[in-house]
């Protein structure tokens, strides 16, 4: 299995590091056997010490982005814009949130900032922003005027190249990597392969803005790349993965050849084994048709009582559109505080006081052991003894990666689809698959900023930034590919308060409140964990600070010096 770099010719820039290269050990985790009975054994990455160099290799973070040649004209829906920011840490040089709390930006927007403008459209989750003019995919050249020649049209007969590229999956991440190899010049056909039959949109409003019905379908489509010269095929699953002859397997026996792969499958929505499967009264939220089933089922149950089953930022979002909606609701979550995971046991139980205030019912702790349906009402027997009645329950617990169509492929995928640090796929024995590269919520890759354990990392931005390393690391090849080394960004709204973090808090063991206090319920927070280096900064959370957040962005993964040690003289 071989890949030139001749196999895409197109030339990529390849960034150069901002400091001398530093050895941040193997390029591969380190693979021990670990028995599990009763079927053989299986190959599970364990995690190496915390990082063994100093983090101050990184400059600071920010996507790579195509520069674009002409100006462009921006708009905000105010209807739809709920202030988050985002859009401000992609282009600060375009919009700035007020202390206020209103969003300024500038209509007209220069040729040297368009490519900031066009990413922070991308990156607004309720894609209130429209951009007009300027750089479509495919149709300049790179850092020069438009070339004198027709639009491409999708399919081969229109194609230059020889060369196709499949996309499998048609969410965020695999348009972002779709978009970035055509603004790179690839010119070969583009094929992207999907299992929803709508083309890829927002799912963070799933669970708040269209469950309560104020966003439509439409209104949740991606408008950056609607101009993506792709041949899309949507409304089709990919069932298997041939990597010797390099092709996709689709139903029916049809076989979709390629000679570049991007694996961007995304997630499902995890269920609970115990949990009746043939009732319309439990649902999860994962699609858009997951979401519209949801929202009819508890019309059509007339839901009064809801419980919602998971305390991650899914079923603490649920809760507060359940409680605008005007519903009683009950929050069972197995641990305790809620997102202790995400922001840890101190911040978490700001986000249970958030809740209570609100009116949630809250059940930390605890279990569902009984589940009753009786036509017109759940029972549900806890742990605790307590038993619940209710008219509809959501479970909000988390994902699981899309990866059951790669069994038997040869793709490593105990958890997700493993990486190397460039995005390239790790086979099954660790080797880099150099055709085949990973992007979005299904891909476990190693981001050196932090150490060398892999991850996945399950947010709209960091979805469109691994698509676009992804592609960028698929023209370039495994030996010229630079290591993706982002910060994750994401955020929330709980009951009004919004919610900002970067970084990766939940590796923090130290967390400090810098700015504010947890009792006015405004605050920022930092995230700290000791390293050979000193203490290194893993995150930051702001809530309801999202301008203070920006300051901290840049800090992350880096190492805060220590402070002089004191040396004292014995006294006689």
């Amino acid at each position: 299995m071989t890949f030139p770099h001749s196999a895409f010719p197109v030339p990529v820039p390849v960034p150069a590091p901002p400091h001398p290269p530093v050895s941040y050990g193997p390029p591969a985790p380190v693979l021990h056997p670990v028995p599990v009975p009763p079927g053989g054994v299986e190959v599970r990455p364990v995690a190496p010490p915390v990082p063994a160099v100093p983090t101050e290799a990184f400059a600071p973070a920010r996507p790579v982005l195509v520069p674009e040649a002409e100006p462009v004209r921006i708009g905000v829906d105010n209807n739809r814009c709920r202030i988050y920011g985002i859009c401000q840490q992609e282009a600060p040089e375009v919009f700035r949130v007020s202390e206020g709390g209103s969003l300024h930006y500038t209509r007209g927007v220069p040729a040297e900032l368009a490519a900031q403008a066009r990413q922070a459209v991308r990156c607004c989750p309720m894609q209130a922003i429209t951009i007009h003019g300027g750089q479509t995919p495919g149709g300049a050249p790179m850092g020069g005027g438009r070339a004198d020649r027709r639009p491409l049209r999708s399919g081969a007969a229109s194609r230059t190249g020889r060369r196709r590229v499949v996309v499998a999956g048609a969410g965020l991440a695999g348009l972002s990597a779709a978009t970035r190899l055509r603004e790179r010049g690839f010119d070969g056909e583009l094929v992207i392969v999907g299992e929803e039959r709508q083309r890829p949109y927002s799912r963070p409003p799933l669970s708040k803005q269209y469950l309560s019905g104020a966003l439509t379908d439409s209104q949740l489509t991606f408008r950056a790349d609607e101009s993506l010269d792709a041949h899309w095929l949507l409304g089709t699953p990919v069932i298997g993965l041939d990597m010797h002859r390099k092709a996709l397997e689709l139903r029916g026996g049809e076989r979709l050849p390629y000679d570049g792969l991007v694996l961007a499958t995304g997630v499902d929505a995890r269920r609970l084994p115990e949990a009746p499967l043939f009732t319309d009264r439990i649902r999860t939220v994962r699609t858009l048709g997951d979401a519209a089933a949801v929202r009819q089922a508890m019309l059509a149950a007339r839901a009064r009582h809801v419980v919602i089953v998971g305390g991650g930022f899914v079923g603490c979002e649920l809760a507060c559109t359940a409680r605008d909606q005007g519903m009683d609701v009950t929050l069972v979550v197995h641990s305790a505080p809620l997102l202790r995971r995400v922001l840890g046991a101190r911040v978490g139980a700001v986000v249970a006081d958030l809740q209570r205030e609100a009116g949630v019912a809250l059940r930390l702790g605890t279990r569902i052991t009984d589940w009753q349906d009786h036509g017109d009402a759940l029972r549900l027997g806890l742990t605790t003894g307590e038993m619940l009645t209710c008219d509809f329950v959501v479970l909000g617990l988390g994902s699981e990666p899309r990866t059951e169509w790669l069994r038997g492929s040869g793709v490593e995928i105990s958890d997700g689809v493993l990486c190397a640090p460039t995005t390239h796929v790790r086979d099954v024995h660790g080797r880099i698959v150099p055709h085949i590269v990973a992007a979005g919520d299904v891909a476990s890759w190693p981001n050196a900023r932090f150490d060398e354990r892999p991850r996945r990392v399950e947010h709209l931005i960091h979805a469109v930034e691994m698509g676009q390393h992804a592609a960028d690391a698929l023209l370039q090849g495994p030996g010229r590919a630079a290591r993706f080394t982002p910060v994750p960004r994401f955020w929330s709204e709980q009951h009004g308060v919004r919610i900002q973090a970067a970084g990766i808090p939940s590796l923090g063991s130290d967390v400090e409140i810098t700015e504010g206090s947890l009792r006015s319920g405004r605050f920022l927070a930092r995230y700290t964990r000791p390293t050979a280096y000193g203490p290194q900064i893993v995150g930051a959370v702001a809530f309801d600070m999202p301008l203070r957040l920006l300051d901290y962005r840049d800090q992350i993964g880096r190492t805060r010096a220590r402070p002089p040690t004191v040396h004292r003289g014995r006294h006689r």
